[in-house]
Order: structure tokens, then C-alpha cells, then sequence
């Protein structure tokens, strides 16, 4: 696996690559907060047939921040971006959360581009929610300023994670990725790759845009929801998954963050789905 880059607006995005040998092309993106890493087992398993790429958006990972976005649009831009920079003309996506919403965003543009979608849990929100958003807020917003950003070192903080309530379902892998692929070293500390305020702008976006154009989403599309979806009513899931004759709805236990949960369920899912 090894890790390239390419500009996006002026801003330098990372990803990582293996398999480039393959015709059968995989890009996956990740959920806000995140980085391409925490998907590394994906990446090692889906490569073993396919040229798979991971993208690290704006301000997450080893790409970098800004704060100059004020619309999703900006995360569907740079999914477009490089598939531009790679030249796919065909490929399909693997998007948890932010990531689904943007590989949905983006084939709502460039209706030819995908062959097939998986959208774990996509950031779709109605227009209940996006109204809520607006009005008040999203509690998440608060919640992402507040966040540590700052640990000794990385095995420190690793050892915060293993015993943080909030990981106690993860899989150790997943925790070890988060880790190894969210946080960097400085001189004297590690700190997170995605700054407080970068997460917390990106929770605070909310447009109905996306809403008035779910049937222009033609590509197969795979919705892997958890049995109770916050970020996505089941009437927007059924609408997209309405589009073409393979797209289907499948539901898992777990809650929004199932990807770093049951990674063998996961893996089973998206091999036969693609």
C-alpha cells in the first residue's frame, strides 16, 4: 500500500493505493473525523482483486485543512477531483457516512461514472433534520469541538481508545487504525490529523440540495444501513435504491460507526454486493 497525493483547489489530498494493476477499480471514502486508515482492512482485502484507492479528505488525514467550505459539496468535489486526477472513467465507491453521502452526491453530477455504490450509512439527511440543522444546530457540531485533540504520545492515546466507552464494540484493528491513521506526531506529543473545527464545521452543514435530485442517482446502489439510521430517513434510502433494478436495502445490527464493528460481516457484504 502507498500513500500519493494531488491538488484539489489549491489544497494538497492524500490517498492511499494498492493494487494498481487491476482494472477493477474500488475508491472508498470515509466518515467525518475519520481518515482513509481506519478502512485499511478493506483496502487490504478488496485489493487482493481490485486497484483500490482511499481518499482522505480536506482536513482529515494526511491531506490538508481548511476551513474555507460552507456546503457538503465541497467533499462531493473532491471525490470528483480525483477520479479526474486518476482518470476512472468507471469505478465503483465504498463510502461510510460523509463518505456515502459524497459518493451519492457525486454520481447525482456524474450520473456516468459509477458502476456500482455502496453507501454504508450515508449522510442523506431529510428534510426534517436539515431544517432542525439549520434552525438549532447539530449536537454533533458541539461535540466535535469539544473532543480531546491533544495525547502524550500515540500509545498513550491508544490505550485511551481501547478503554473508551465508545470503542468497546470496535474491533482492536480498528481502534489500532484510528490511532495509527487519525492522529500525528509533533515534536513532543501526537495530536489529531482532523482539527476540532474542521469536524465540527463539516457537522454544522446542512442543505436540502441533495433531496431534490435523489432520482438522478442511476448507478446500482448497495444502502447498508444499522437498524435504526440517523443520518438517513428510510424514505430517501428507498427512493435512490428505487433508481435501478439492483439496488437494494440491507440492514445490520450495530449503530452508525457497524464498519469498525464486524469487519468479517462487512467484508462478506461488499463482496457479494459488488
Amino acid at each position: 500500500m502507498t500513500r500519493n497525493y494531488f491538488n484539489f483547489n489549491n489544497i494538497r489530498l492524500s490517498y492511499l493505493e494498492i493494487n494498481p494493476g487491476s482494472e477493477k477499480k474500488i475508491l472508498i471514502t470515509h466518515a467525518n473525523g475519520y481518515a482513509a486508515g481506519c478502512y485499511e482492512y478493506l483496502q487490504k482485502e478488496l485489493g487482493k482483486e481490485h486497484h483500490v484507492c482511499a481518499l482522505d479528505f480536506a482536513g482529515h488525514g494526511a491531506s490538508e485543512a481548511t476551513l474555507d467550505f460552507d456546503s457538503w459539496q465541497f467533499f462531493r468535489d473532491q471525490v470528483l477531483a480525483f477520479l479526474d486526477h486518476k482518470k476512472w472513467s468507471k469505478c465503483s465507491g465504498i463510502g461510510h457516512s460523509l463518505g456515502g453521502g459524497s459518493l451519492l452526491r457525486a454520481a447525482q453530477v456524474d450520473k456516468d461514472r459509477f458502476e456500482k455504490i455502496i453507501a454504508l450509512d450515508p449522510v442523506m439527511l431529510g428534510f426534517l433534520k436539515v431544517t432542525l440543522v439549520k434552525l438549532f444546530g447539530n449536537p454533533m457540531a458541539k461535540v466535535a469541538l469539544n473532543r480531546r485533540s491533544v495525547f502524550k504520545d500515540k500509545k498513550a492515546a491508544l490505550k485511551i481508545f481501547q478503554r473508551h466507552p465508545a470503542n468497546r464494540s470496535w474491533q482492536n484493528e480498528s481502534v489500532v487504525s484510528y490511532v495509527a491513521y487519525c492522529l500525528k506526531d509533533t515534536e513532543d506529543k501526537a495530536v489529531l490529523c482532523c482539527p476540532p473545527a474542521v469536524e465540527s464545521q463539516v457537522f454544522s452543514q446542512a442543505s436540502y440540495e441533495h433531496l431534490f435530485h435523489l432520482n438522478e442517482i442511476k448507478c446500482e446502489v448497495l444502502m447498508v444501513l444499522p437498524e435504526k439510521s440517523e443520518v438517513i430517513p428510510q424514505w430517501v434510502a428507498k427512493k435512490i435504491t428505487a433508481n435501478h433494478p439492483g439496488s437494494k436495502i440491507h440492514s445490520v445490527k450495530g449503530g452508525h460507526l457497524f464498519p469498525f464493528e464486524d469487519h468479517v460481516q462487512l467484508i462478506n457484504l461488499i463482496r457479494q454486493g459488488l
